[in-house]
């Protein structure tokens, strides 16, 4: 007697390939979102002869920062804001319509503008950390022109000559490292108390 074989059932690929496919899709997308996200996300920016910035990611961190130059804005070891600083801040933050000053976020969080002020290395340490400070306020003086809610909204920090622009003791380099930094910074809102 013969034996009959057992017929072996084919078993399609279907499923098989379209595994392959999803992956691979989701692959191509992810490395999509990859470049996309470092075309965008760190972005430079420069504002013609006003000042330079960039911007990076979401969340508990720095959106947008842009530096203004010292020269501009002061001379060694003063903290009066020229003419040319004040016409800066005033482009940078005077049109309403551009939302620069716009506080709010919709409660998903927090938006506050971070003033560091810098100085060169001429003077004593704590003087240096001083004039950073009032360096801050005069530029926040001259913000808060442009937006009452901005006390509310604001962060005022010195570096003295603890970070500076360029390491070098030349006029120049001394002209760029008073600066004032100013970081728009992204955070959660605060939990309340239960």
């Amino acid at each position: 007697m013969r034996h009959r074989r057992a017929q072996r059932s084919k078993k399609g690929h279907g499923a098989l390939w379209s595994i392959i496919y999803i992956d691979l899709m989701t692959q191509i997308m992810a490395f999509f979102v990859i470049v996309w996200t470092i075309e965008h996300g760190a972005k430079a920016t420069q504002t013609p002869k006003l000042a330079t910035g960039f911007g990076i990611g979401m969340g508990d961190q720095t959106v947008r920062m842009v530096d203004l130059p010292g020269d501009v804005l002061f001379a060694s070891g003063k903290t009066d804001l020229a003419a040319d600083g004040q016409q800066v801040i005033s482009n940078l933050f005077g049109d309403p319509s551009a939302g620069v000053l716009n506080f709010d976020q919709g409660g998903l969080a927090v938006r506050k503008l971070v003033i560091h002020g810098h100085t060169d290395d001429v003077g004593a340490k704590d003087k240096n950390f001083e004039l950073g400070y009032q360096r801050a306020w005069a530029v926040f003086a001259e913000i808060r022109k442009h937006s009452k809610e901005l006390p509310d909204h604001v962060v005022l920090c010195t570096h003295a000559n603890n970070t500076p622009a360029l390491e070098a003791q030349t006029p120049e380099a001394r002209a760029k490292n008073r600066r004032i930094t100013i970081e728009d910074l992204v955070v959660s809102p605060p939990v309340a108390e239960k």
